[in-house]
């Protein structure tokens, strides 16, 4: 009589992983076989199905190699397209500013006063000057 936990230690000693061994071990009745009967479920799933498994295991992590490449190739150009609409923005918004105060210069000269646009360009030479 051998249980399940037996015999997954039985092919342990033979280099055997804990999951191989149920595998390997679930078509047969364990609570009859004797440990010729537990060499022979291993000889038989060490062959062609063991292959077979380890085969499509390399073919997964080739798999998810291949996505995490991926995945992280999207993070860069997604983080330099960020850095380059964040550059086009900053300069569209000097732009901008430099408009509107060559604009305000003008406006001043005819004595249009404005303290939004006067809280606007100051703001802008204090964040000119911290950069």
């Amino acid at each position: 009589m051998t249980t399940q936990q037996e015999a997954v230690q039985y092919a342990k000693h033979f280099g055997w992983t804990g999951a191989d061994a149920k595998r390997a071990f679930a078509n047969i009745d364990l609570k009859h076989a004797d440990e010729h009967a537990l060499l022979s479920a291993m000889v038989n799933f060490a062959g062609p199905t063991l292959y077979e498994r380890q085969r499509l295991q390399g073919a997964q992590k080739g798999l998810v190699t291949k996505k995490e490449k991926y995945i992280k190739q999207m993070e860069l150009e997604f983080s330099e397209k960020v850095s380059d609409y964040e550059e086009q923005l900053s300069v569209e918004r000097s732009l901008f500013v430099v408009t509107i105060a060559k604009v305000y210069d003008v406006a001043r000269r005819f004595g249009f006063k404005d303290a939004w646009v006067e809280m606007l360009l100051e703001q802008y030479d204090d964040y000119q000057e911290r950069a």
